[in-house]
């Protein structure tokens, strides 16, 4: 499974150089763009697919978290946006983070590739369909973030499996994937005391909701 999903976007990469290397000799600044732009997005699948495994063999090792540190949520909120907006210029990413708290304490990289995961989803099953909106707030001591699309949307009998390992929509006929992210996004955010839900109806959309503590306790050595 793993071995076909990154054919694709090694497929794209090599499709693109061979047009570009065909046309050396007469580029226009769009078309080079263009070519850049699908190589970019297909880099960045590749590096989500690696991630992804290499996360789903920690986790069956039972090795998942980093020491949990300080930080801010707003910024990484940010900073995963940004990056998928990079990737997708089909797409635009509201986000609406003002009630964020200024910082929580938590496992950051591993957040990251929750949010990650999530947004990535929400482009991927909305092929036509610009806008994903991320909003987060604060509900007495636990953080929610929700990720919200208006794609493909999910059969209302699919949605307790959602979160299986392996499992994947019928609504996903034809888009690529591994049917592990969501599992993983699961076992991480359950990892933080929290948990996370889906909303969803076929052809309009979904919304991921995640909810952890602002402030999970620091383990010391005492002495």
């Amino acid at each position: 499974m793993a071995s076909h999903e990154f054919r694709t976007p090694l497929a794209i990469i090599d499709g693109a150089a061979q047009r570009l290397l065909r046309r050396k000799e007469e580029l226009s600044t769009n078309f080079v763009g263009e070519k850049s732009q699908q190589i970019r997005q297909a880099v960045g699948r590749i590096v989500e697919l690696m991630e992804s495994i290499l996360s789903f063999d920690a986790l069956d090792a039972g090795n998942v978290r980093n020491p949990p540190e300080r930080f801010s949520l707003r910024q990484l909120l940010s900073a995963c946006c940004q990056r998928q907006q990079d990737l997708s210029t089909r797409h635009r990413i509201v986000s609406d983070m003002v009630s964020l708290p200024d910082t929580i304490v938590a496992d950051r990289s591993a957040l990251d590739q929750v949010f990650t995961n999530l947004l990535s989803n929400a482009i991927k099953y909305s092929p036509n369909s610009q806008n994903v909106i991320v909003k987060g707030w604060c509900e007495g001591d636990m953080v929610r973030v929700s990720v919200q699309d208006h794609g493909v949307g999910i059969d209302a009998d699919d949605l307790p499996k959602m979160f299986e390992r392996y499992f994947r929509a019928r609504t996903s006929t034809g888009i690529a994937g591994t049917g592990i992210g969501l599992n993983l996004v699961k076992h991480i955010v359950e990892s933080h005391g929290g948990r996370v839900r889906v909303e969803s109806k076929r052809g309009e959309g979904s919304t991921f909701t995640v909810s952890f503590p602002i402030a999970e306790q620091v383990q010391t050595s005492s002495t």
